[in-house]
């Protein structure tokens, strides 16, 4: 099948008749329609990776979809933007993100939505100094036409080599859109953050906030331990937040804290009441969980296992908080895995997707469930959640159940009205993604909901490189 006959013949789409507003007490059933290319404008042998989506609050059928890679072999990595205003049924290219100028990389693309309608599109922008250092800046960009255009940008974290200045990485972006929330509006970006504070470099996670629709931003503040950097990557470091809302205004910021050679992690996270100018210390979503924190998965590669060797993944947290307040957090581990290997990251095998749930602000937290029903050793990973106006929690990952080799994958679907019950799992996926040596998916994908659609986004090697894809899932009549 050709990537335009993809496009054009797999529009159909499942509709509902009603949406699903009421509190649910049982899983969903599901049906999701044809998977659709978004990255069909760009060339086919050129990955394009690791999508964002959000949709519209004022106008659920209008989503915008962001990913990053290249236009040409010698062109730099743009960010790129999609957008639909039908609910999924056709999705218009709109152009790609501004940057500090046009040689510029894009990396890490996060967006979201507020209240009034208007899209954040974060990312990291990569220039060039003077001197010839690459400068990582966090540049935040505005659309107020339904993803149309994004014309309008600031940096959110200005980078640089100096004493004192962030060198920043794997952004996220979240907005206060909650009626009862006195801080409605406000902007959340978490970042992992290198810098000098002036006993030598250490890694933490840091936060910036905006109150004027992100034309200003406040200085970053720490919330995670400070690690010496000579530490990091080798021992334990700190990567990959999130931040998130709850309705009363609490925003959170989750993120991964990991020990390589203890081979732990723990998913933690800190909190503000007060819209972002105080933050609480560091406390445990899910502690000692059996994984590296970062770590290689299967390729197919003979040599797997070997240093580098193998799909780079992590324990990456996705979190999601429902309109009750209850918060969710999903990732990846290996309860009944097993790591080896030398090397940065270790080779990791039977890969499992677990979720954690509170219901009191993330003052205790459930024990980790397992979310897929497989029952074979094949892996299960880069999860990602998000929360219907109902209160049930969809979730999608990256499975590998289908190939009897235990490489290739697919995506898959569950949901969940109480973090225990889970709909028998859905492939999503029409054609399985093929994995070797050269495969490079980046870091995640992503997913977004409604009362009565369902719009994962993932990255997708059905062709001859990664690309960007998405289906409509919807609840039957």
């Amino acid at each position: 099948m050709s990537r335009t006959s993809c496009l054009v013949g797999l529009l159909s789409l499942f509709l509902t008749t009603g949406p699903l507003s009421a509190q649910t007490t049982n899983p969903m059933p599901v049906q999701f329609g044809g998977n659709i290319e978004l990255s069909v404008g760009q060339p086919a042998s050129l990955p394009q990776v690791e999508p964002t989506i959000a949709v519209n609050p004022k106008d659920p059928k209008n989503l915008v979809v962001g990913y990053f890679g290249r236009t040409s072999a010698k062109s730099a990595h743009p960010c790129s933007i999609v957008f639909t205003t039908d609910g999924g049924a056709t999705w218009v290219p709109a152009g790609t993100t501004p940057l500090a100028a046009d040689v510029d990389d894009c990396f890490d693309p996060a967006l979201a939505a507020d209240a009034r309608g208007n899209f954040y599109y974060s990312y990291l922008d990569i220039r060039i100094d003077p001197q010839g250092n690459s400068i990582p800046d966090i540049r935040v960009a505005r659309s107020t036409d339904g993803g149309r255009t994004f014309s309008q940008s600031s940096v959110a974290v200005m980078g640089g080599v100096a004493f004192n200045q962030p060198e920043p990485d794997k952004d996220w972006i979240a907005v206060d859109t909650w009626p009862r929330s006195r801080f409605q509006g406000t902007l959340y970006v978490s970042f992992m953050d290198i810098t000098d504070l002036g006993q030598g470099l250490v890694q933490m996670i840091r936060v910036v906030v905006s109150r004027d629709g992100g034309r200003t931003w406040s200085s970053p503040v720490a919330l995670s331990r400070l690690i010496p950097i000579q530490q990091v990557g080798v021992v334990e470091g700190v990567q990959d937040s999130v931040p998130v809302v709850a309705p009363n205004g609490t925003v959170f910021v989750f993120y991964m804290d990991y020990n390589k050679p203890n081979r732990r992690t723990a998913i933690k996270f800190s909190k503000s009441k007060d819209g972002g100018r105080t933050w609480s210390a560091p406390a445990d979503a899910a502690a000692d969980l059996p994984s590296p924190g970062f770590f290689l998965l299967d390729n197919g590669d003979p040599k797997f296992g070997s240093p580098g060797v193998g799909i780079f993944a992590s324990s990456f947290p996705t979190v999601a908080v429902a309109p009750d307040g209850t918060i969710s957090v999903a990732w990846t581990d290996f309860p009944h895995g097993t790591c080896f290997g030398t090397g940065g990251d270790p080779a990791c095998v039977n890969a499992d997707i677990r979720l954690a749930r509170s219901q009191d602000g993330g003052g205790t937290w459930s024990a980790p469930q397992k979310v897929s029903d497989d029952a074979t050793t094949t892996d299960q990973f880069f999860p990602w959640i998000a929360a219907h106006p109902g209160g049930l929690l969809s979730l999608t990952w990256l499975d590998r159940r289908l190939d009897s080799s235990g490489v290739d994958y697919d995506l898959f679907y569950t949901n969940t009205p109480d973090g225990t019950s889970f709909l028998p799992n859905v492939r999503v996926t029409t054609a399985s993604s093929k994995v070797d040596s050269t495969w490079n998916g980046g870091d995640y994908n992503n997913l977004a909901v409604t009362s009565d659609g369902i719009f994962p986004v993932w990255n997708d090697s059905r062709f001859t490189s990664v690309q960007i894809f998405t289906a409509r899932g919807a609840f039957p009549p």
